[in-house]
């Protein structure tokens, strides 16, 4: 069929006209076909290609326009963020905890320069000194070195006093050293550690006065000897108190050419000197207490006990009959003025007492049971100090 029919031709005309020759029901019912004509001679529109997008951007670009303020219409490209300036501080604060969680590479191509500065600091104090709180005229020194003249007066008596014994005062010299040699450490309480050497010996003569007038004598010494591990407590600045232990010898030497024992060295009957020598040596144990009475001058008082460790034996000795043994003490108030830093005088009064107790031995018999040795004088003298 080529060609439409009357009836739809004239419904198309009365349509474009606007008339409608039918009733409302027959129009209505002939628009629907018009409408499908249409539409089926209606021009198909071209297709836009539709471009598949990576799904994760285009989430990011929504994301992105969708956070950006006024761009409702999402036309506007997001906007540049603007770099974030750190504080000098803040950035040293995560430095800081970054090292602390534990991030092997930052600690090893970086120090941590906040650490180590508080680490010196700490070795810095520990290593700071702490002064010894004591005056300069008392303080323990790394050398303290003292020469002094001597003059010491000997008593020596037998328990009977039939017997010789001696008596004279002799002149001499003094030596003595006081060192801590850890005094300079910064710190411990091993600082006051020191050591004590003092020797002295003094010459003269021994002489017998004779009922005649005459006198005959011979060359006579006396020596002591003593060495010490002493440790220095101070007792606030102005005392010191230093208790000590040591080693002593104590020797008296009549150079008489012919020996005699005791028992026939008889004063009433003894034409010269006949009493015996003495070699002794002896454990001490003593205590020093230096009080500071100002800052350049002080007072000290020094003694101790002495147990004999031996009595030499021999036919020139005061053994020559028998065995003795020996204990004693000793005392020596003393002074010291410094001048200046490295220069100081001083002077003491040395008391020295050896208390002797004989043992016959065997197949021998003497009277006396014992003797007395007694020392005493003044040394005085010149000190150079070190601080």
């Amino acid at each position: 069929m080529l060609f439409p029919s009357a009836t739809v031709v004239a419904a198309m005309v009365f349509s474009l006209a606007g008339v409608s020759p039918l009733p409302d029901g027959t129009a209505r019912s002939v628009a629907a076909p018009v409408k499908i004509a249409a539409g089926l001679w209606a021009p198909k529109k071209a297709k836009r290609p539709v471009v598949k997008e990576d799904t994760d951007d285009a989430r990011e670009e929504e994301l992105l326009k969708s956070r950006t303020p006024g761009n409702s219409g999402g036309t506007a490209g997001p906007k540049k963020r603007r770099p974030i300036k750190m504080d000098e501080s803040a950035e040293q604060e995560n430095e800081d905890e970054s090292g602390e969680d534990g991030e092997e590479e930052d600690d090893e191509d970086r120090p941590k320069v906040v650490k180590k500065r508080k680490r010196v600091v700490e070795e810095e104090e520990d290593e700071a000194p702490d002064p010894i709180a004591s005056q300069p005229a008392i303080i323990p020194r790394l050398v303290n070195f003292s020469l002094a003249t001597a003059a010491i007066r000997r008593s020596f008596s037998f328990d009977q006093a039939a017997l010789q014994g001696d008596t004279g005062i002799r002149f001499g010299y003094q030596l003595a050293l006081e060192t801590f040699p850890l005094v300079t450490r910064p710190n411990g309480w091993y600082r006051t550690i020191g050591l004590g050497i003092a020797y002295d010996k003094q010459y003269g003569n021994a002489v017998h006065d004779m009922a005649n007038g005459m006198f005959n004598g011979y060359p006579f010494s006396q020596s002591r000897l003593g060495i010490d591990m002493r440790v220095g407590i101070p007792a606030g600045e102005w005392v010191v108190i230093m208790p000590a232990l040591g080693y002593g010898r104590a020797s008296a030497d009549l150079r008489r050419t012919t020996p005699s024992t005791p028992t026939n060295c008889v004063a009433a009957n003894a034409t010269d000197p006949c009493f015996g020598d003495v070699n002794v040596s002896y454990m001490s144990v003593d205590l020093h207490i230096r009080f500071a009475v100002s800052p350049m001058f002080a007072l000290s008082l020094a003694g101790g006990y002495l147990h004999g460790l031996s009595v030499k034996s021999g036919m020139d000795q005061i053994t020559a009959e028998g065995a003795a043994t020996m204990k004693g003490f000793h005392v020596e108030p003393s002074a010291l003025m410094l001048i200046n830093d490295w220069f100081a005088v001083h002077a003491a009064i040395p008391i020295h007492r050896y208390a002797y107790t004989f043992q016959p031995g065997a197949g021998t018999s003497f009277s006396y049971r014992g003797a007395g040795d007694t020392y005493y004088g003044l040394t005085a003298g010149i000190a150079v100090v070190t601080k």
